[in-house]
């Protein structure tokens, strides 16, 4: 049987100035009963040599119970990124 490779997720940032950009999902870490997501960008081509981008996003759910990337607050940004660095 072949394998069944999982989609990735793919999220769209906004950044302040208003310009969009393609990240995928690429683990979950939990903390303090919340999910957080390490967030690695698209390349916008696949000539694109750019060293990729990765953030980190709280997923809260909205009011329709869909999921929601928000920022983290500091302090959840600083004990994540030290468990994703330990993996």
């Amino acid at each position: 049987m072949a394998d069944m490779k999982e989609e990735p997720i793919v999220v769209t940032i906004t950044a302040p100035d208003g310009s969009e950009q393609d990240f995928a999902q690429d683990v979950v870490i939990p903390y303090q009963g919340k999910q957080f997501a390490v967030l690695v960008s698209i390349p916008e081509s696949e000539e694109d040599t750019k060293e990729p981008e990765i953030i980190l996003a709280r997923i809260d759910t909205d009011d329709n119970g869909e999921p929601e990337y928000v920022p983290p607050t500091d302090e959840e940004y600083d004990a994540v990124e030290a468990i994703y660095n330990e993996m």
